[in-house]
Formats: C-alpha cells, structure tokens, sequence
C-alpha cells in the first residue's frame, strides 16, 4: 500500500489503518504472525520508528502483542464498525467540513437578523451599520 500524500493523518496512522484492515480479512487469523520489520519497511518503505508507532496504535487497541525473538502476533481481530469509518477519505471529510462551516456561517447571519430585530440594530455592528445605508 502507498501512503496517500493527500492524507493530513501521519504515516503512522495511515499504516496502522492499513494492517488494521489487513488483521480484519480472511488471511488473518488469531494467532498469526504480523509481516516482519523489515518486510513491512519494504512493503511501506518508512522507517522502523514509524511502523513501531503504528504497531504502538494495535497494541494498544489490543488486536496485536510483540514478543522479542517472536514478532507481533495476531491476538483480536478488530470490530466491525472500526474496519472502514463512514465517510472517512480526506475528500469527503474536507466536503462535510464544508458544509458544516456554510451551515454555520447561514446560521450567524440568522441570529444576527434575530437580535437586530429584537434589540435593535448597534453603531458598533458593522453590518447593521451598512444596512442602514
């Protein structure tokens, strides 16, 4: 898998994400072995400290355990629902964090309107100002 450049998550997370859903398929079972270090540095093409800080994000969701001379073994497979967030790529995140923030904006100018309204409009607020003109 190559880590998307797209992506804010750092490549640890990307990675953990990524063996997350490898430990969730039918070619892993409990008690199989996780790829190696250096398997996974070529399969990644990242430095050992950041598959350690991916391995680190298993470990302590349980899924995996390491024992020196032994690897990382497969102890847990993930729940259903933490395989594949909904609407989890960056696009669509940035797209739903868009219309939240229009939504947000929309709802200002309303309670803006509301309290010009009901309290009258002030010198001080520069839109009431220019709506006065």
């Amino acid at each position: 898998m190559a880590l998307d450049p797209a992506d804010p998550r750092p490549a640890y997370q990307q990675i953990a994400d990524d063996l997350r859903r490898f430990v969730a398929t039918d070619a892993v079972q409990v008690g199989d072995k996780l790829p190696s270090l250096a398997e996974l540095q070529t399969k990644y093409g990242r430095a050992v400290m950041t598959l350690q800080k991916a391995l680190d994000v298993l470990r302590a969701e349980g899924l995996v355990i390491s024992r020196q001379g032994e690897g990382t073994i497969v102890v847990k497979k993930p729940e259903a629902h933490t395989e594949e967030p909904e609407g989890g790529s960056p696009h669509e995140l940035r797209e739903i964090l868009g219309k939240i923030s229009g939504a947000l904006d929309d709802l200002s100018r309303r309670v803006s309107a509301v309290e010009a309204e009901v309290f009258g409009s002030t010198s001080d607020d520069p839109q009431s100002a220019s709506d006065a003109r």
